[in-house]
């Protein structure tokens, strides 16, 4: 299949593997912050890459919407995990959990505001783990939701910047004289002035990972290195020629824009109102769905963002083959949730359906598989223990993931057969025959969910009221049960 291209395509593939030598693990207590720093010599590097807002709707992943060429050979050049879940469709929560390898639960890393810092004190995040075993930390634009969020565990950063930078004339003063919103007066919700790909943060991060990349080349250290792109997240901001690579006619709006039948409405209460959108940007009505041509423009601008994101981490890719570092080099790349685009008349993500909880994630890894896709069920709880153990990083003792290296050695393998994910009030547990979620709000009962996703796939009739159902709903809601008691329990202890 011929493949698009909207920046330089690495012309080939490497196939010279790593010589990995052996070296002493540190031993990590989790009790403890402190770490050994062990022997550095040919350690593995990482090259740890977030993506935001960014739901697996590409070509690698069966679906020819988005142009991703970059992205698509990624996948092509390891492993593909067609069955990931986030573990809580929100930034600040996730990101704290993938970063500390700790299931958020009720009474931790449950919302946007989550510090991994404050929620998980006595964890090593990850850039500490690293940076105590002698690599080199490094992080550019959005790993943690807070820039300041373990800030002193990174040797290098940029402070963490949340995109922008360039304003289109236009859009600034239309956001001067815009009405209130909830963060200050609202904007356009897509933008896409005449200009270069380092007009925007998330290009300005992608040279200074190029930049680094050529100095850490002729440095006998080995590095963890963060790239957090914001782009596709609110609001679509892209160059020009992005926006040019869709048919804005030919833009398919979602077909399914309606709550799914028979669910309770506490399921549908934090996308009723699709929040984030409507209190923040220009020309979004309050209540209601948005009209075609407002839902065309934000799917054209949502896949626009998606491209050019695709365009930086493929110049990011390059450097990294051009210099000779990716023969020694992991790549991980991850979002920290999905995102929707009108299903069920839902914008944004703050839910437990499919388009808010599954995420892409490749990892491209020396001497381990390539071209290949996993069917094994993952979580981002489960990327801690991996990085760990490609590492030869003894992992610490509370981590509630499992290492992914049996998979990325043989993608046959199955680990998990089922995931477990929250947002707020909601928990469910997912496999590939069922999606089952239940609501409490403290010690309340509000509701339940089950949706057959072999029948349902778009999850449009939630079925656990149907009296042929009741064993269905019995089995699922022990099975969430067990999770939510493991879930609940402080790992630190």
């Amino acid at each position: 299949m011929k493949i698009v291209s909207t920046t330089k395509i690495v012309l080939g593939i490497c196939i010279t593997a790593a010589i990995v030598v052996a070296c002493k693990t540190a031993k990590t207590n989790s009790k403890s912050k402190e770490v050994e720093v062990t022997n550095t010599n040919q350690k593995q590097n990482i090259l740890f890459i977030s993506v935001d807002d960014f739901r697996p709707k590409i070509s690698s992943y069966g679906e020819t919407k988005m142009i991703t060429p970059n992205i698509d050979k990624l996948a092509a050049e390891g492993i593909q995990f067609d069955n990931a879940f986030t573990n809580i469709a929100v930034c600040g929560a996730s990101r704290a959990s993938i970063m500390t390898g700790i299931r958020p639960s009720e009474a931790r890393f449950n919302d946007y505001r989550t510090r991994a810092s404050v929620d998980a004190p006595n964890a090593i995040p990850l850039n500490q783990l690293f940076k105590n075993n002698g690599y080199e930390s490094i992080s550019y634009g959005k790993i943690y939701h807070h820039p300041d969020d373990h800030e002193q565990h990174w040797t290098v950063t940029d402070g963490g910047a949340h995109q922008a930078d360039y304003q289109d004339p236009v859009a600034i003063e239309r956001k001067r004289t815009g009405e209130k919103g909830s963060h200050g007066n609202k904007g356009p919700v897509v933008e896409y002035p005449d200009v270069d790909d380092y007009a925007y943060n998330d290009g300005k991060v992608t040279q200074r990972a190029v930049k680094k990349l050529g100095e850490l080349k002729d440095q006998n250290k080995p590095f963890f290195m963060a790239l957090g792109y914001v782009a596709p997240h609110l609001p679509f901001i892209q160059p020009k020629k992005y926006w040019d690579l869709y048919d804005h006619d030919k833009i398919q709006l979602a077909d399914n824009a309606y709550y799914p039948n028979n669910a309770p409405f506490i399921a549908i209460q934090s996308q009723h109102f699709s929040s984030e959108l409507r209190n923040m940007y220009l020309d979004i009505p309050k209540t209601g769905n948005l009209s075609d041509e407002m839902s065309r423009n934000l799917i054209h601008g949502y896949y626009a963002s998606v491209s050019y994101m695709d365009a930086l981490i493929g110049e990011v890719l390059q450097s990294l083959d051009d210099l000779g570092l990716r023969e020694n080099t992991t790549v991980i790349l991850w979002s920290d949730h999905g995102f929707f685009l009108g299903e069920h008349g839902f914008w944004c993500k703050h839910s437990t359906f499919y388009e808010a909880v599954k995420i892409p994630l490749l990892i491209s890894s020396p001497k381990h598989s390539k071209n290949k896709k996993a069917q094994s069920f993952t979580e981002l709880v489960d990327v801690y223990p991996t990085l760990c153990e490609l590492t030869n990083i003894e992992a610490p003792e509370y981590l509630q993931g499992k290492s992914l290296v049996p998979v990325l050695e043989d993608p046959s393998t199955i680990l998990k057969t089922e995931v477990y994910t929250r947002y707020k009030e909601g928990e469910a547990v997912i496999d590939k025959d069922y999606s089952y979620t239940e609501f409490y709000r403290g010690e309340k009962y509000l509701g339940n969910m089950l949706y057959d996703l072999h029948k349902d796939g778009k999850q449009n009739t939630d079925i656990s009221k149907i009296e042929r159902n009741a064993s269905l709903v019995k089995k699922y809601k022990s099975k969430l049960k067990k999770m939510r008691e493991h879930v609940n329990e402080d790992p630190m202890k």
